[in-house]
């Protein structure tokens, strides 16, 4: 595969049965890891180094925004967890959404975040000046890092650490992808990547999965799901698949 001038070999294997976009995300994980281990070998041989490193947490108080596949996925990690541990999750995610609420920012969220680019930056800058941890968030480290969201795994800086405590424009430098998984993510929940752009504050996800426990959810064979996906993310504005 040819990716920003980059050449990256890869073998993904799928299930030949039908499965829902859910089932996949285990496969786009590692295809996404790869694609950003291509980039930053590509930002490493030009002098540059990833500056992000274990319990450098900024970034997890910023918006984490996920798709609703993501959502489900990692509503299903939770449920799976050993009871102690998910109760001490859920409290966490419990006490993110008071905190969003005290704040007046979960009716910003709620029940899409905003449309307009510059009002989302708005309440990007505004969620982050609350401190509010991502609730998977310990010791300063990720505690799902194996199944972080795509966004999370996307955003890597060559910046000094320091300065995503204080993020602007000028002052944090971000490892450029020649392709984003999560793009696709937000729009792939009907297995074709062919509905609008949707995504969620991950403090969200529990009472969004909760409330779309019963919804429908495609179900095609796994080659023909994986090639939709990925005709969606190499795909250009005007080209054919």
């Amino acid at each position: 595969m040819r990716f920003g001038g980059h050449t990256m070999p890869a073998r993904i294997q799928v299930p030949a049965e039908p499965i829902g976009p859910v089932d996949l995300l285990p496969v786009l994980h590692e295809f996404n890891d790869a694609l950003i281990g291509a980039a930053v070998e590509q930002v490493e041989s030009q002098g540059r180094r990833v500056s992000c490193r274990i319990g450098c947490g900024a970034c997890c108080r910023q918006i984490v925004p996920i798709s609703e596949t993501e959502a489900r996925y990692l509503a299903g990690l939770i449920a799976a967890m050993p009871e102690d541990r998910k109760q001490r999750v859920t409290a966490r995610f419990a006490q993110a959404v008071e905190t969003l609420a005290a704040s007046g920012l979960l009716e910003r969220l709620r029940p899409e975040p905003p449309s307009d680019p510059a009002e989302r930056n708005r309440l990007g800058l505004e969620y982050f000046r609350q401190g509010l941890a991502c609730p998977f968030l310990e010791d300063e480290s990720c505690s799902i890092h194996a199944h972080r969201p795509a966004s999370c795994r996307e955003y890597l800086v060559t910046s000094p650490a320091k300065n995503c405590s204080t993020p602007r424009a000028d002052n944090i430098t971000m490892v450029e992808l020649p392709a984003k998984v999560s793009s696709v993510l937000y729009r792939f929940g009907d297995g074709r990547g062919e509905e609008p752009a949707r995504w969620m504050a991950l403090p969200l996800l529990l009472e969004w999965a909760a409330e779309h426990r019963e919804d429908a959810q495609p179900a095609i064979p796994g080659p023909e799901l994986f090639a939709s996906f990925m005709n969606k993310l190499v795909k250009k504005p005007g080209q054919a698949a």
